[in-house]
């Protein structure tokens, strides 16, 4: 534990992660870190962290899912898609509004993060 607790240290002190917000709302916040090469998405109790290969994989297995094609039910009766992860035991859930919102942040988040390579070339 006390190895684990200095490394944290020293990966604090001295490779502070720079995050750069790419997109957010009041709902979701998509960020990235350079140092790292880790993208974050902030969900509602949710947070997923992607390498930026994981994220465009992620981004184009996801970007033609239609709602309507994967529609379920909860238990409340509300319309949702609920999506798999790697992790059998956790899925993500999305109501419709929701499906919209994220999916527009995704795309606004990689457009920027496009724009940012682009300026830091």
């Amino acid at each position: 534990m006390l190895f684990a607790n200095l490394i944290l240290e020293f990966k604090h002190k001295n490779f502070m992660c720079k995050t750069t917000v790419l997109a957010q709302n009041q709902n979701i916040t998509i960020a990235q870190c350079n140092n790292c090469k880790v993208l974050n998405i902030w969900r509602s109790g949710v947070l997923m962290n992607f390498s930026f290969e994981q994220f465009d994989a992620f981004y184009k297995a996801t970007q033609r899912l239609q709602f309507d094609d994967y529609l379920e039910n909860r238990p409340d009766g509300k319309e949702v898609v609920i999506l798999s992860t790697p992790f059998p035991d956790i899925s993500l859930v999305f109501t419709r509004d929701e499906w919209i919102e994220f999916f527009k942040k995704i795309d606004e988040a990689l457009y920027m993060k496009r724009v940012y390579e682009l300026v830091h070339l």
